[in-house]
């Protein structure tokens, strides 16, 4: 059964483990023409897109169980004082509000300098740049259009894990400048 709209996003416990591949294996079958595509992939590019799309999974979660935590923090504390000000003789209310008001600044503070956005949207630009290169190689287009494909490959990798754009047109023709 799959999830309602309004919880599919909705963070859960255990952020997941394993990454989904690019193009499942089932779906491979149909392309027999690009079996020793897909070897060259699964061994230079998927192991690295899996790292990087299993560590945005994991900190897009812990984000999300954060604002999360925010939110309901914020609602109780709203609720509480309510209460508090229906209750004014008790001092139970305000004790909570004080109590939930520091637990949810440190737990803000504490989101904000683990920086767990930032880390995700890095990883996730990454995983998708790999995932772009894999289509790529696939479509022999741009740098993998040439005889060294599975060199370009491998230096495209590295220079997406090292955080830099991978040159598209690694060899120009003999006298003609790179665009």
């Amino acid at each position: 059964m799959r999830p309602s709209p309004l919880l599919a996003r909705f963070p859960v416990l255990r952020a997941p483990a394993v990454s989904a591949p690019v193009i499942p294996a089932g779906r491979r079958a149909a392309y027999p023409a690009l079996t020793a595509d897909f070897e060259v992939l699964d061994r230079e590019l998927t192991p690295v897109f899996e790292r990087y799309d299993i560590e945005a999974l994991r900190d897009q979660n812990r984000y999300r169980r954060q604002q999360v935590l925010i939110l309901l923090g914020s609602a109780t504390i709203t609720g509480l004082g309510g209460l508090q000000a229906v209750l004014p003789e008790q001092h139970w209310p305000a004790v909570l509000v004080t109590v939930i008001g520091v637990a949810l600044a440190t737990s803000t503070r504490y989101a904000r300098e683990s920086e767990t956005l930032d880390r995700y949207l890095a990883a996730r630009a990454r995983a998708e740049r790999l995932r772009a290169l894999y289509f790529g190689y696939l479509a022999r287009i741009g740098a993998f259009a040439g005889a060294d494909r599975e060199l370009a490959l491998g230096r495209a990798v590295l220079a997406i894990e090292a955080g830099q754009e991978p040159d598209p047109d690694p060899d120009p023709e003999p006298g003609r400048e790179p665009a």
